[in-house]
């Protein structure tokens, strides 16, 4: 076999397991898509897991709450950065942060009320069947 047609059989090998390669990341970021509030989907669509489904699009107030978090967790962020550290000022962005997440979850919870009140029983026990729910009941068994 000839020097030129052993180097062939190479680049043909290594040509093959490219395409397999890329093949095979293509089809993976396929299967996993993200989940709900993804930003793949553009947070209007709500195709994927999650509660997004169950929330549905997402209102101005809570773009706006999640804007909110995304700059208190910068804040704790830059305070942890400084130089000096000021413990004040990483103590008062930590607060900031707690009441943001706290009226998160108070508008999640408003958004959960008013649309499982528009839902049919069956959507309402599947939601109890629900990682969301589960994970908040106690473990059965003794404590």
């Amino acid at each position: 076999m000839s020097v030129v047609v052993r180097r062939l059989g190479w680049l043909l090998a290594l040509s093959m397991g490219l395409n397999l390669f890329l093949l095979a990341y293509g089809g993976a970021r396929w299967l996993r898509r993200p989940d709900a509030y993804g930003a793949h989907e553009g947070r209007a669509g709500h195709h994927g897991r999650g509660l997004g489904p169950l929330l549905g699009p997402p209102t101005p107030e809570l773009r706006g709450q999640h804007r909110a978090l995304s700059e208190a967790r910068r804040s704790v962020g830059l305070s942890l950065e400084a130089e000096p550290f000021d413990a004040q000022k990483l103590s008062d962005a930590l607060a900031t942060l707690r009441a943001t997440t706290s009226r998160g979850q108070e508008l999640l919870h408003q958004r959960l009320i008013e649309r499982a009140s528009q839902m049919p029983a069956e959507e309402r026990a599947k939601l109890a069947q629900s990682r969301f729910v589960r994970e908040l009941r106690p473990a059965p068994g003794p404590p």
